[in-house]
């Protein structure tokens, strides 16, 4: 095999392992929705106050909303979250759609209500709205049109799912300004069913274990896509010297 056809099969297994990565989050988004709704579907359809409680109950908020930190386009290690990171398919946030960075000094004093914390609960409230992404990590703050919701009662892995199952409730606070727009405080008066400590603990054990897989994912994928962005144009552009590749 010669040293080109050799670097081009490893291309084509770094693009084909970041396909087979994305579908296989895929199936596991389905297995962590389709365990939720078994579960829970018909007793969220029938909540009262009798076994639910207000969001706002279980829940603290990081809320940075406001006023904008400065911020420029060159990538570092602080990005903003807004409302672009959080649009996209699946439970972590997609980084490749920041757009915006905050030098160290801003991030360190900007944030009157500090960082987001790992498993916290991304929200957006202004434009695509209600889309939801798990903070994994220390990577990133948030600023103008999303919150987090640190879960303090109940399970985050519980909360995430029940909030995606119900989006739809959630999209009907829209108060229909210029642009769409939710408030935060029509959300956290909604009732959340509180589960059997059984039923809660069957579904957070699966959810936990999915979602780690799904993050760890996402990293791999991250790191094909960096190896692949990386050796590509060099190969194409002849910067790589396969003739010098001794196979």
């Amino acid at each position: 095999m010669s040293a080109i056809n050799c670097f081009s099969m490893v291309i084509l297994h770094v693009i084909f392992g970041i396909r087979c990565i994305g579908k296989i989050n895929d199936n596991l988004e389905q297995q962590a929705q389709t365990v939720f709704k078994e579960i829970f579907a018909h007793k969220i359809k029938n909540v009262s106050e009798i076994d639910g409680k207000p969001l706002g109950t279980l829940i603290d908020i990081v809320d940075n909303r406001g006023k904008t930190p400065p911020s420029s386009n060159e990538k570092n290690e602080f990005p903003i979250l807004d409302v672009g990171a959080l649009n996209s398919v699946g439970r972590i946030i997609d980084y490749k759609n920041c757009t915006k960075y905050v030098d160290e000094q801003t991030y360190s004093t900007f944030f009157r209500d500090g960082h987001p914390h790992e498993n916290d609960i991304l929200l957006s409230t202004v434009g695509s709205l209600a889309q939801m992404k798990f903070f994994k990590g220390d990577k990133g703050c948030i600023a103008q049109n999303v919150v987090a919701f640190r879960t303090l009662s109940i399970s985050p892995f519980y909360l995430y799912e029940y909030l995606k199952f119900i989006k739809n409730d959630l999209l009907a606070y829209d108060i229909g300004s210029v642009q769409p727009s939710i408030k935060v405080t029509h959300i956290i008066k909604h009732l959340i069913y509180i589960p059997k400590h059984e039923d809660l603990s069957k579904f957070d054990s699966c959810a936990k274990t999915i979602t780690e897989q799904i993050y760890n994912h996402v990293c791999e994928n991250e790191r094909l896509i960096a190896l692949r962005d990386s050796l590509l144009p060099k190969l194409m552009s002849g910067e790589l010297d396969v003739d010098s590749v001794q196979i």
